[in-house]
Formats: C-alpha cells, structure tokens, sequence
C-alpha cells in the first residue's frame, strides 16, 4: 500500500526540522507521531528551540493533523487528501501587555492572512506568577502534497519567529 499523503508531508518536514537541528541552529525537544483510533485522525508533531537559547527558552511546536474524511477521501475515492498544518510559539510572559507585541511581531514574520490565536496558562493559585503563553499560527486551508516543497521553506520563518519571540520570553 502506498504511503498517504500525510506520511509523505511528515516525512518531507521532520527531514527540514532535523536539517536546521544537523546544522546547529535549532535544538529538537520532543516529537510525537499519533494515531488516534477513535477518531480515525493522525497528528504529527516535532517541537523544537533555538540552539543555546537562553532562560527560559521559545518552543515551536509544528503540528501536522489529518481526519477520518481526508483519510477516507484519499483511500476510497483516489482523491487528494488534505491536511492542516499549525505552527505554535510557548513562551513564560509576566505582563499581558507582551501578547500584543507577540501577536505584531508574528504577523510581520507570517503575514497579515494568517490566523494566530493565543492562549494564556497559570497554575492556580495563580500570585506573581508568570503565565504560559501559546501563540499559534493557523493556515486557513488544507496543505496537500503537492505543497510539500513549502515545508521547508516554512522552517526559516519558524527560526526567524524563535528569535525575535525569545526577547519577550519571561517578560
């Protein structure tokens, strides 16, 4: 059986990641590859920091998913299966006013179309504390695999987003 057009995409981004890891501009942390059964969905995850970050480092986290109807459409019907692709920043901010330079200085790197949604977390009682900021860039449509040559070419902009977001890191 043929890999899916998820496999392949997956396969052509963990191979940019760990090329900038190979070249010592980044720093792989953690990478998951799931399958989800009840849903019948894939999630492809690589998380990764600048190399030699300072306390308390930026993490991107780069998340391929596919659902069952993809799934299906391109094993049943011999269609093209999209896939959604997401890139997260998780930074520690002290200041809510932080998230407003965050989202200004993603939208310089990534472009005024995208989404970017940001969520706070802190554990509670939550007292001075510094709270965990997700800030994720969505795409408004589904990447296929002819998209593939695009991956790579994303990675320098996650790097860009890494250094730029790492002054605001504990801010």
């Amino acid at each position: 059986m043929d890999p899916t057009a998820f496999d392949n995409l997956k396969t052509v981004l963990e191979g940019a990641v760990y090329d900038a890891d190979l070249q010592g501009r980044i720093a792989v942390t953690d990478r998951r590859d799931l399958a989800d059964l009840a849903r019948l969905s894939r999630e492809y995850a690589i998380s990764f920091q600048q190399a030699g970050a300072p306390e308390p480092p930026v993490v991107c986290t780069v998340r391929l998913t596919i659902d069952f109807a993809e799934l299906v459409n391109e094993r049943l019907h011999h269609g093209q299966a999209g896939c959604r692709l997401a890139v997260s920043f998780t930074l520690p901010v002290r200041r809510l006013s932080v998230c407003a330079l965050i989202e200004g200085t993603l939208r310089t790197i990534w472009g005024k179309e995208r989404i970017i949604r940001q969520t706070l977390r802190f554990p509670f009682p939550h007292e001075r504390g510094s709270y965990e900021n997700e800030a994720v860039v969505e795409f408004a449509r589904l990447i296929y695999e002819k998209n593939a040559a695009d991956l790579p070419e994303m990675v320098p902009y996650m790097i860009s987003s890494l250094e730029q977001l790492q002054p605001f890191a504990g801010q």
